[in-house]
């Protein structure tokens, strides 16, 4: 999936009024959106709530505290990406969170030519991270169909005496004749037989 620009929007928040400069003029230079810059955690969680941004870009300590409670309590709401700006001595720190909500970090003083690419990158990975989510989810829906099918099939088998190619047909054929989903027919024929 290709990513335009100007679709994306991005929330910065680093205590360094020069960071949050420069990452600003080079975010806005590539044709991001900024929804808002900010200094503090309150700030930050007041522009990423309810709707999340499309993107952070966030220092790991802030004013009034670290910025990866936030950036956390943000995710829980809705998976947000995040790039964390650290010093070398807070490394240790942003590599934990790197196993929950940072996608990627870069390292003080920031290299303008390291942002765009990290800036792609992270968003890239993020779509492929929601479309696998999505995949996944599909998966199991399909996968609890089936056993809702199966179990269907089962009940006509036994109230029938069909065979189980049989009992598929008739399945199909009292789901098309209610104009519903075969899966549909399906969880209301066992909902009956559980009630009986």
């Amino acid at each position: 999936m290709k990513i335009e620009p100007e679709q994306i929007e991005i929330v910065i928040a680093h205590r360094s009024e020069e960071i949050r400069q420069c990452v600003s003029d080079l975010v806005a230079e590539m044709g991001f959106r900024l929804r808002s810059i900010c200094s503090s955690t309150k700030q930050l969680l007041e522009t990423g709530t309810p709707t999340p941004p499309d993107l952070i870009i966030s220092g790991i300590e802030l004013d009034d505290g670290e910025a990866i409670h936030a950036l956390i309590a943000i995710s829980h709401l809705d998976p947000t990406p995040a790039i964390v700006i650290t010093p070398k001595e807070s490394l240790l720190d942003v590599e934990k969170a790197l196993k929950d909500h940072v996608m990627a970090y870069l390292v003080e003083p920031i290299d303008t030519d390291q942002i765009k690419p990290t800036i792609y990158l992270v968003l890239e990975r993020f779509q492929q991270f929601e479309s696998l989510k999505e995949e996944n989810r599909d998966l199991k829906q399909a996968l609890e169909d089936r056993k809702t099918i199966e179990k269907a099939k089962g009940i006509l088998m036994g109230k029938m005496e069909l065979n189980e190619s049989e009992a598929f047909r008739e399945l199909q054929k009292q789901a098309s004749a209610k104009r519903i989903k075969l899966v549909k027919h399906a969880a209301e024929m066992i909902a009956e037989e559980n009630a009986s």
